[in-house]
């Protein structure tokens, strides 16, 4: 797996390519945190995303009510139809905010 962070304007793109399995949650939420600690909305990119297991579902709904304490927002974006499957089997899709492009979540974040 591999993370690289981007900020731009007042949020901060997070892309993670590979699998986000248990072994790397640790490092991305150390990512996330940082960029939230720094006042900061995140949109992950999902682009290069091919798989996640459940305990990262467990990280994105944590990582979304700590930005919403924080009065912040959390977005993913380029989700893989697999990972869109998921996120609506899991009906976590009603939960996140969940975007097609990084243009569309910027305009969202701010509006």
């Amino acid at each position: 797996m591999k993370i690289s962070t981007t900020k731009i304007n007042g949020y901060s793109l997070v892309k993670i390519e590979g699998s986000l399995t248990i072994e790397y949650i640790k490092n991305i939420e150390q990512q996330v945190d940082q960029c939230l600690d720094e006042g900061r909305d995140v949109i992950l990119d999902f682009c290069e995303l091919s798989f996640i297991c459940s305990a990262a579902l467990s990280f994105l709904l944590a990582s979304n009510q700590k930005a919403s304490a924080k009065s912040l927002r959390l977005a993913i974006v380029n989700c893989n139809n697999d990972i869109r499957n998921l996120f609506n089997l899991t009906e976590l899709d009603k939960h996140l905010s969940i975007f097609s492009s990084v243009e569309e979540a910027r305009r969202n974040l701010e509006s």
